[in-house]
C-alpha cells in the first residue's frame, strides 16, 4: 500500500477512547502514574500508540516541524573530556537553545533522538545512577522519541532497562524482539516485540507516524557480552521496517511517515543499508532521519532508483552556517508526487547540528490533511550559546567529569611519536587542528598510522600483558587501532586519566582467540585496505574514504611483516616471521583483540568462531582496555623505551629503527622522492610550508584524505589561497579547508 493511495480517516471511537488520558508533552507526564517496568517477554509500551499534540479542528493549514539528534555519545555539555577542552560543535546544551527557538516559532514540534546516546565522553562515570544524566537531560529537553542505538547495549542489561524506563517519552525500535527461546517466554508461535516499532502523534487531526530501527549487528558487535542483550534478538532491518510501516499505514492511515533509523547508508555482510531501504521504500516514507554514520548530509532518492552509488545530494553547496536543502535540486515534494521519492538527513554526531524537517500541510475540501511541501535543514551549533538552565541542571556532571579527567596518574618519558618534535603530522610536524566547523586543517594523517611507533605499541603491549596475565596463555599477535588523530604523548608531560580516553575512546573489552595463519592473513589484508594503492610519484599515502578509520588495526607482538601498498588488497602483507618461525597458514596462533572487532568483523567474516574464543575480560574488575592503560600508568609510569618494538613498516617508506630513522640504503620510493628527487623535494617542501594543500574527500574531521600528493599529477594538490610569508598560522589553516578546495 502506498502513501498516496491512503485517505485520512477520522479516528475511530476506540482510538479516541484510548487517547483520552494521553498527554501532549512530557512535562504533563510528570503528573501521571509511574511508567511501567520492562517485563520479561512482554512488549514495553510506556506510551499510548497515538499521542495527541493538538486538537484544533478549525485549522486549514499547519506546519509540523520535526527535529532530531543522533550519536550524541554522552555530550551533555559543549565539552570533550578526553581533550579537556570546549567543543563548539557539540552538546545537548546547544541543541537545547535551538529547541527553545524552534518551539517558540511552532508549537507543532516533535523531537527525536536517534541513538548511541548514553555512551562516551566520560558518561560511563555515571552508569550506576538510577537514571543516567544523559537520559535526565533528554527528559529536561522534552524529547518525544528515543530510538536505541547499538551503543545502548554496551553495558549491562539492567543499565539498558532502567534507562529506557527512565526516559519520559516513547522508546521505539521495529526490529528488537524477545528471543523465541528466552527463559519464561511461552512458546505461542508468535513473535513478541521488545519495544513497539512505532509511535504516532496527532497534530490537530494530522497524524505523524515515526518508525524506529536499531542495527541488527548488536548481537555480533557485543558477542563477547551476551548478557547485555540476554533473551533479546535483532531482526533483519529491511524486513522489520517493511512489516512495521505497512502495519502502521494499514491501521492508522498516517498523513506523514517518518523513519528514525540508527543505521548506515551502505552496510556490509548482506545487511541492507539506508540507501537501499530508501530506494525500495520511497513510496512509504516521507523523510528518513538517520544516525550511526556520524555523517552530515541532506540527500534524496527516487523510488526504485539505483542505490549502489548512494543517493543524490540535495543540500546547498558552500553554505558555511547551516546545511540547508536546495529546492532547485530536490524539486517539489507534495501529495502529488510523495510516492515517488524520499528525503534522508543525518545531523552528524555529538550535537553538530539539529536535523530539522518542516512539513507543510493543507486540508482539502474533504477535510483530509495533505502534504504540499517539505524542507530539510541541519541547524549547526558552532555559533550557538549553551542553554543556561540545562547547564545549571547538569553542572555536577560537568564538574565531576572534568575532575576525573584531570587526575594526574603518572609522568611521560619520551615522545611516543617518531617525528623530529613528536608532533603527529608527518609533513608540518603539528597536532591535529580543526576549525570552528570541525573541518580538518592539518595536511596528512597521523604519522603513527604510517609506521611502527610507541604510541600504537603501547595499546598493543597493554593488551598482550593483560591477556597473558589473566588468561595464562602466550599471545602471538595483538591488534589495535589508533582511534583518534588527536592522540599523542609528549616527553615530560603529566599523564592524566583523560589521556587514556583520548588514546582509547571506546569502552571496549579485551578478547583472546585462536586463529589460523590463513585467517590472520585475511584479517591483516582487510585492515590494510584502509590505504589506497600507491602510484608512481606519490609523496604521501592516502586513504580509502569508504573505510572507517577505526577499522584500521596495527599489529604487534611476536610478528614481523612488511606492507607493500603498490599491491592490490589481498597481496599487501609480507610476513618475515610469526611466533619465532616462518609464517604458517595452517598453524593456529593466539590473537589479542577488542570485543568489537571480535564480534563485528572476525565472527562475521568467519575468521574465528565462538569456540575459538579463549578468554575475555568481562569478569574482571578492570574490564575495559582503556582502563587497563590507566592502571598500567598508575603502577609503572610511562616510559617510551618500554614500547619500542619495531616489527613492521610500509615498503614505500622503508625500514626504520626504533627511533624511526631509515638508513639511506633502506629508503622506500616515497622517502627517495622527498629527499633525493629535485621535483619531489621541492613539492614536499611546499607542502611542509603549507604553500599547497592536500585534496580531501569531504568537509568533516572524519573524512579521510583520500588523494596522495603526487609529483607527476598537479590535480592531487592545490595552491593555498591564503599563503604568504607573513600569513598567520590561522590563515594558512583556513586556506586548506574543504571550502577552498577547487571544485571540478
Amino acid at each position: 500500500m502506498t502513501k498516496n493511495t491512503i485517505k485520512v480517516a477520522t479516528l475511530s471511537a476506540a482510538i479516541v477512547t484510548a487517547l483520552a488520558g494521553c498527554n501532549s508533552s512530557s512535562s504533563d507526564e510528570k503528573t501521571q502514574p509511574s511508567r511501567p517496568s520492562i517485563a520479561e517477554c512482554k512488549t514495553y509500551e510506556p506510551t499510548q500508540p497515538v499521542i495527541v499534540k493538538g486538537d484544533n479542528e478549525n485549522l486549514n493549514f499547519q506546519t509540523i516541524t520535526i527535529g532530531a539528534t543522533g550519536d550524541m555519545h554522552g555530550r551533555i555539555f559543549a565539552y570533550d573530556y578526553a581533550l579537556d577542552d570546549v567543543d563548539v560543535n557539540a552538546g545537548f546544551t546547544k541543541i537545547a537553545t535551538l529547541l527553545h527557538e524552534e518551539r517558540a516559532q511552532n508549537e507543532n514540534f516533535l523531537m527525536i533522538d536517534l541513538g548511541d546516546t548514553v555512551q562516551g565522553n566520560s558518561a560511563e562515570l555515571f552508569n550506576e545512577l538510577p537514571i543516567h544524566p544523559v537520559v535526565e537531560t533528554m527528559n529536561h529537553m522534552e524529547y518525544d522519541v528515543w530510538v536505541p542505538g547499538n551503543h545502548e547495549f554496551d553495558f549491562s542489561r539492567d543499565f539498558l532497562f532502567r534507562n529506557l524506563e527512565g526516559f519520559n517519552g516513547a522508546v521505539i525500535s521495529s526490529n528488537i524482539i524477545w528471543h523465541e527461546n528466552a527463559v519464561d517466554c511461552k512458546n505461542t508461535g508468535q513473535e513478541t516485540p521488545f519495544l513497539r516499532g512505532y509511535q504516532l502523534f496527532d497534530y490537530n487531526g494530522a497524524k505523524v507516524a515515526v518508525i524506529g530501527l536499531t542495527p541488527s549487528h548488536v548481537s555480533s558487535w557485543n558477542a563477547s557480552n551476551p548478557e547485555n542483550f540476554r533473551n533479546l534478538d535483532f531482526k533483519d532491518e529491511f524486513e522489520a521496517l517493511e512489516n512495521t510501516v505497512d502495519q502502521v499505514i494499514n491501521q492508522y492511515q498516517p498523513d506523514i511517515v517518518i523513519g528514525a533509523l540508527h543505521h548506515g547508508r551502505s552496510e556490509t555482510h548482506d545487511v541492507v543499508g539506508v540507501n537501499e531501504i530508501a530506494s525500495k521504500m520511497a513510496d512509504k516514507f516521507d523523510v528518513i532521519f538517520m544516525g550511526h554514520e556520524h555523517a552530515r548530509f541532506i540527500e534524496q532518492i527516487d523510488l526504485g532508483a539505483p542505490f549502489e552509488n548512494g543517493m543524490d545530494d540535495i543540500s546547498v553547496s558552500g553554505d558555511k552556517a547551516n546545511q540547508v536543502e536546495d529546492k532547485a535540486k530536490s524539486g517539489a515534494y507534495n501529495w502529488r508526487n510523495r510516492d515517488s521519492k524520499v528525503k534522508v538527513i543525518e545531523p552528524g554526531n555529538w550535537g553538530w547540528a539539529l536535523a530539522k524537517a518542516e512539513i507543510d500541510l493543507i486540508k482539502d475540501q474533504d477535510g483530509n490533511w495533505k502534504i504540499y511541501d517539505t524542507t530539510l535543514s541541519n541547524r549547526t551549533v558552532a555559533d550557538v550559546e549553551e542553554d543556561a538552565a540545562l547547564q545549571n541542571e547538569m553542572q555536577h556532571v560537568h564538574y565531576e567529569s572534568v575532575e576525573n579527567a584531570n587526575e594526574v596518574i603518572g609522568t611521560i618519558h619520551g615522545n611516543f611519536t617518531n617525528t623530529p618534535n613528536g608532533g603527529a603530522d608527518e609533513a608540518v610536524l603539528e597536532e591535529q587542528v580543526l576549525n570552528s566547523e570541525g573541518q580538518r586543517l592539518y595536511t596528512t594523517i597521523h604519522s603513527a598510522k604510517l609506521s611502527d611507533m610507541p604510541l600504537t605499541d603501547l595499546i598493543n603491549q597493554i593488551q598482550i600483558m593483560n591477556v597473558e596475565k589473566e588468561a595464562e596463555v602466550k599471545v602471538d599477535v595483538s591488534a589495535a587501532a589508533l582511534f583518534s588523530d588527536a592522540s599523542n604523548l609528549f616527553d615530560g608531560e603529566t599523564y592524566r586519566r583523560k589521556d587514556s580516553a583520548n588514546l582509547y575512546m571506546y569502552d571496549n573489552q579485551l578478547v583472546a582467540v585462536n586463529i589460523t595463519g590463513d585467517n590472520l592473513r585475511k584479517y591483516m589484508e582487510w585492515s590494510y585496505s584502509y590505504f589506497n594503492q600507491y602510484q608512481d610519484g606519490d609523496l604521501t599515502v592516502s586513504f580509502d574514504e569508504t573505510v572507517a578509520s577505526f577499522n584500521y588495526d596495527i599489529f604487534d607482538g611476536d610478528i614481523e611483516y612488511v606492507v607493500d601498498l603498490s599491491q592490490e588488497v589481498g597481496e599487501r602483507v609480507i610476513f618475515s616471521q610469526l611466533a619465532g618461525a616462518p609464517f604458517d597458514a595452517d598453524r593456529t596462533y593466539v590473537l589479542a583483540i577488542n570485543d568489537y572487532r571480535f564480534g563485528s568483523t572476525m565472527l562475521v567474516e568467519g575468521w574465528v568462531t565462538e569456540e575459538d574464543k579463549i578468554w575475555d575480560s568481562s569478569d574482571l574488575d578492570t574490564y575495559a582496555i582503556r582502563d587497563m592503560l590507566t592502571n598500567y600508568v598508575e603502577e609503572n609510569g610511562l616510559d617510551r623505551t618500554k614500547f619500542e618494538n619495531v616489527n613492521w613498516f610500509i615498503k614505500q617508506y622503508g625500514e626504520s629503527d626504533e627511533r624511526g630513522v631509515v638508513a639511506p640504503h633502506l629508503k622506500g620510493e616515497i622517502l627517495q622522492l622527498r629527499e633525493d628527487d629535485t621535483a619531489g623535494k621541492e613539492l614536499w617542501e611546499r607542502l611542509q610550508n603549507k604553500e599547497i594543500c592536500v585534496m580531501r574527500s569531504g568537509p568533516t574531521a572524519r573524512d579521510a584524505i583520500n588523494v596522495s600528493v603526487n609529483v607527476k599529477d598537479e590535480d592531487t594538490w592545490y595552491e593555498n589561497p591564503n599563503y604568504s610569508e607573513s600569513a598567520s598560522i590561522e590563515a594558512l589553516y583556513q586556506g586548506c579547508t574543504y571550502a577552498n578546495q577547487p571544485k571540478s
